[in-house]
């Protein structure tokens, strides 16, 4: 019996990576696409889909789209880059007959969104309606190595009280990536899918954002910080080209 064919985008990411190992454990052909074009990875960079090898799509039963290219310094960029790279994608993949395509967006993405990522997002969706893709809606992740989960326990580490953005009660939905390959390959199954939706992948019940330094930090001290203090540094800090574990995009998709 055949193995069912699976391309993954941005399998050196956090969910990419996940994914790919699971799906090969769940007995499919996995293909994994990368820009750093690690061991055993074919080369795919959003900034260069032209020269991509899209007869790696052939025959392909699934492709799942979690690249993104967090390089861009603003909007006009970040679309240039991953809302123009990956149409380009979509567009190939359609033309090589690619079984299902799915995007994995994020809860970031809405109408207002604030954050540069959220309204990038949702320009993919946009776009991709034209082909078929199914979107999914993905919460915060957790579970495996998730990055900013890291990022929060890293500075709950360095710091003996944990400063809570605002009061911290703004609320989370997670999303593990097991659940979230499940549904996947569920939504793989289904002979139809609504394409035009936007399927949420995330907990229906949500924990705040205090909870969970509070869950991550083994119950460390909190003090509240007032938002606008909080956006006025990390400004500083994007003047001054320091690098944190926290930056203004980080924080315009957990808040708004």
């Amino acid at each position: 019996m055949n193995k069912k064919k699976c391309v993954i985008t941005g399998s050196n990411g956090y969910l990419g990576k996940q994914l790919s190992i699971i799906f090969k454990k769940a007995g499919w052909d996995v293909l994994e696409l990368s820009s750093s074009n690690k061991f055993e990875q074919f080369k795919f960079d959003l900034k260069d889909v032209e020269n991509f090898r899209y007869d790696l799509l052939e025959k392909c039963n699934l492709l799942i789209h979690t690249a993104y290219d967090f390089s861009a310094k603003n909007l006009n960029e970040s679309i240039s880059i991953n809302v123009n790279g990956s149409d380009k994608l979509f567009n190939f993949a359609k033309k090589k007959n690619v079984e299902k395509i799915i995007h994995i967006s994020s809860l970031s993405s809405f109408n207002k969104a604030k954050s540069i990522y959220g309204k990038t997002k949702l320009e993919i969706e946009n776009v991709s309606k034209k082909y078929g893709v199914i979107n999914l809606r993905a919460g915060l992740f957790f579970g495996g190595d998730s990055k900013l989960i890291e990022k929060i326990g890293n500075i709950c580490k360095k710091i003996p009280i944990i400063p809570l953005i605002g009061n911290g009660n703004f609320k989370l939905h997670l999303c593990h990536y097991e659940d979230l390959s499940n549904f996947i390959i569920n939504v793989y199954n289904e002979k139809y899918f609504d394409v035009s939706k936007i399927y949420y992948c995330c907990s229906k019940t949500s924990v705040t954002f205090k909870q969970l330094v509070k869950k991550i930090s083994n119950n460390k001290l909190t003090i509240p910080v007032p938002v606008y203090l909080i956006i006025f540094f990390l400004k500083m800090i994007e003047i001054m080209k320091i690098k944190l574990p926290l930056n203004l995009d980080n924080l315009y998709g957990l808040i708004l």
